[in-house]
């Protein structure tokens, strides 16, 4: 009877174990907080990071201004408000070690971005965005890989699509501000490129529902559209038509990322 009791507990020590291990894997960071939603939420930084810039030169260049500067403080203080989430829902100490590296880089950041707008400011602030930017990615991928699931890496490159469309229109509109430059030439091809072939990935992901590929069909027209927007130049209505098109792209990918995240959680 004794060693029946023993084996009866050590049967128990060892399913616990194991629903413990497979619910941290798949559904909790800690803090209450899924990987999914941590996934979702740190790339919403990195695309942060974009709009803030692209929004600071609508503000400079006078395109819907009022506008503009209400999008640049909401962006702010989003970012302030998902920076303190993560560091109050991640335990993982090699991730928290990251995001605090995000947050060194955030406060000259963020008090370049609310302070005065004219182009030696909009220098200062492209000093720091990259910077800050590649250390909002590394976040991403150390959450991705420690959620040992297929499907956070979808959520990962879906929300960088978000980012994406942020950076290309950043780069048009720090052209019409006469920042102009081989740099920013290449890096505008370079996000177009990545844009195009992450999008084929996406549409071609065994894990996609009809829903996601519906709204995936409806962004690959939205992405003609913009890719035509981004080649027109020194005009205002053609900054306005990038303007709005980055945005239409950005609200239908964040539609997507939120599709991938609850599929994270299955």
């Amino acid at each position: 009877m004794p060693r029946l009791v023993q084996l009866s507990r050590g049967l128990l020590v060892v399913a616990f174990s194991v629903l413990f291990i497979v619910g941290w894997q798949n559904d909790a960071i800690g803090g209450g907080m899924s990987f999914g939603e941590a996934v979702n939420k740190a790339g919403r930084q990195r695309m942060l990071t974009q709009r803030i810039v692209l929004t600071y030169c609508q503000v400079g260049l006078g395109v819907t201004a009022e506008v503009s500067t209400r999008r640049l403080h909401a962006a702010v203080r989003l970012f302030d408000a998902q920076l303190a989430e993560l560091k109050d829902g991640v335990d993982d100490k090699t991730v928290r070690k990251a995001i605090g590296q995000v947050e060194a880089i955030w406060k000259p950041f963020k008090k370049i971005a609310l302070g005065p707008i004219n182009r030696n400011s909009a220098e200062e602030l492209l000093f720091w965005h990259d910077d800050l930017l590649h250390a909002s990615h590394k976040v991403v991928q150390l959450l991705q890989d420690r959620s040992g699931r297929a499907v956070a890496h979808l959520v990962n490159i879906s929300g960088r699509q978000r980012m994406l469309s942020q950076r290309l229109a950043k780069y048009y509109m720090l052209k019409e501000w006469r920042f102009d430059g081989m740099t920013i030439s290449q890096e505008m091809t370079a996000a177009h490129r990545e844009f195009g072939l992450t999008l084929e990935k996406l549409r071609a992901a065994n894990q996609n529902t009809p829903a996601i590929n519906k709204e995936l069909d409806d962004i690959a027209l939205q992405w003609t559209w913009f890719e035509m927007a981004l080649t027109l130049q020194k005009d205002q209505t053609y900054r306005l038509v990038v303007a709005d098109s980055s945005e239409t792209i950005l609200i239908a990918m964040d539609r997507i990322v939120e599709m991938y995240e609850r599929l994270s959680m299955r």
